[in-house]
């Protein structure tokens, strides 16, 4: 097979011979027992992997320059790796981290209130969601850039008691430092920690040297939760579940290293490949069962889409495929009153995600997660009347043993990892985002 083109064009779709995999990565199982992936075309897409693309993997892994748009290598594995491979840059960047998280810890005395957008604040919110939410202490989430946001949720707080971070990679962020700056007047900045790639301008901005947290340039905001955009984990936390953390990321990096075209994730792949450039599938649709992981879709739609909503190959010429599908999602139980009933009964094909965690096995939300996967799969009995029928739809399921760092590393580094291993049949460049930069630049000429 010479090119993607021809691996797509090339898939029997009435094939009735359907891969059966489910593997563990550490405590998530991913299970593809229900999907509807043909046998054939999984093997001829490992084959196009194992002879075209897996030491691309290996060099975005190691550093390479694999951003050409910028001449940039990819950084954010480094904060995952090992601790004898990791470099030390990166070690000392997470060293002060921890040593930072300790002084936080001793001066809270009231919320934290957290300014970023993006990468920047959308994965920092879905782990303090996800791990921290019952703790004592609070979290104010602010993005920019109305107004409205911050007097809303900061109405009632006394914001002499409270300590704030800012987190942007550029520092130069409108939306976080518009709302820092109306928000505080400049007159907290002793208290205010900053958490970004470019710390000249943060000493510029008046954060003080010693509350500055550094992380790489060449770790994208969208990729960052490795470094110490991670602040919250080690604060809240402790510095053992930032370690678990990692852990769980590198065990996704390294199965993809050891196992190459046997990998789970480049299964995940192929799905979406099936999915987005066979049967011309326009989404993907994400459905969790836990409360605390509700903000998992808008993670992911971040990753997917920021990475690889692009219409340029690696080489500046228009590709001649679709590329990313547009991926959305939501709580399941809330889901099943809101948009099932065109799931079901609907004519669109979508891509579908079921994620669960299993150790509360007795809770009505799994009891519902268990329902709904029983009705994709088997849909309704053939005797039953036009208006009640639903077809059996295929589907993925995702279960962790029980929501923790490490799990949680572990799901969304396959994330990362499937959205680069897509990027890479595609032949794109995951790394960039002029789209993003364009709607920048145009802001800028609006306000001042």
């Amino acid at each position: 097979m010479n090119n993607f083109q021809d691996l797509i064009s090339s898939v029997d779709i009435n094939e009735n011979k359907f891969i059966e995999k489910s593997e563990s990565i550490g405590p998530v199982l991913f299970n593809l027992s229900s999907q509807r992936l043909p046998h054939s075309f999984h093997d001829s897409l490992k084959l196009f992997y194992k002879n075209k693309l897996k030491d691309k993997f290996k060099e975005i892994y190691e550093g390479k320059i694999v951003n050409p748009t910028e001449r940039k290598p990819v950084s954010h594995f480094e904060y995952r790796k090992p601790l004898e491979k990791r470099r030390d840059k990166f070690l000392n960047q997470q060293k002060s981290m921890f040593e930072k998280s300790n002084k936080i810890k001793e001066k809270i005395n009231g919320p934290i209130i957290f300014f970023g957008i993006g990468g920047s604040q959308l994965v920092p919110s879905f782990l303090y969601e996800s791990l921290m939410m019952g703790l004592k202490e609070k979290v104010i989430f602010i993005t920019g850039s109305d107004p409205d946001e911050f007097r809303d949720k900061l109405d009632d707080i006394n914001l002499a008691e409270s300590l704030f971070i800012v987190a942007s990679k550029s520092f130069s962020t409108i939306e976080t430092l518009d709302a820092y700056k109306r928000t505080t007047n400049l007159d907290f900045l002793d208290k205010t920690y900053a958490i970004t790639a470019s710390p000249s301008e943060a000493k510029k901005f008046g954060i003080p040297k010693d509350n500055i947290l550094e992380f790489d340039e060449n770790t994208g905001g969208r990729f960052s939760i490795w470094s110490t955009i991670n602040l919250l984990m080690p604060t809240l936390l402790d510095e053992e579940s930032y370690a678990s953390f990692l852990e769980g990321g590198n065990l996704v990096d390294e199965e993809i290293l050891e196992k190459g075209p046997e990998s789970i994730i480049l299964t995940l792949s192929s799905q979406d490949i099936f999915y987005n450039n066979v049967l011309k599938s326009q989404t993907n649709l994400i459905l969790n069962y836990d409360w605390r992981l509700r903000g998992f879709s808008k993670y992911a739609q971040q990753i997917e889409m920021e990475s690889n909503g692009k219409s340029i190959d690696l080489q500046g010429n228009e590709i001649q495929h679709e590329s990313n599908s547009t991926v959305w999602g939501g709580y399941g139980p809330e889901s099943q009153h809101s948009f099932f009933q065109q799931v079901f009964q609907g004519t669109k094909k979508y891509n579908i995600y079921l994620i669960s965690s299993t150790n509360n096995k007795e809770q009505l939300n799994f009891a519902q997660y268990l329902g709904l996967s029983k009705s994709l799969e088997d849909g309704t009995p053939e005797n039953t009347e036009n208006f009640r029928a639903s077809s059996s739809k295929a589907f993925t399921k995702i279960e962790l043993n029980e929501i923790t760092p490490k799990s949680l590393g572990v799901l969304m580094a396959a994330w990362e990892n499937k959205t680069i291993l897509n990027s890479l049949f595609w032949n794109i460049n995951a790394f960039d985002q002029w789209g993003v930069e364009l709607g920048k630049q145009n802001t800028i000429k609006f306000y001042s």
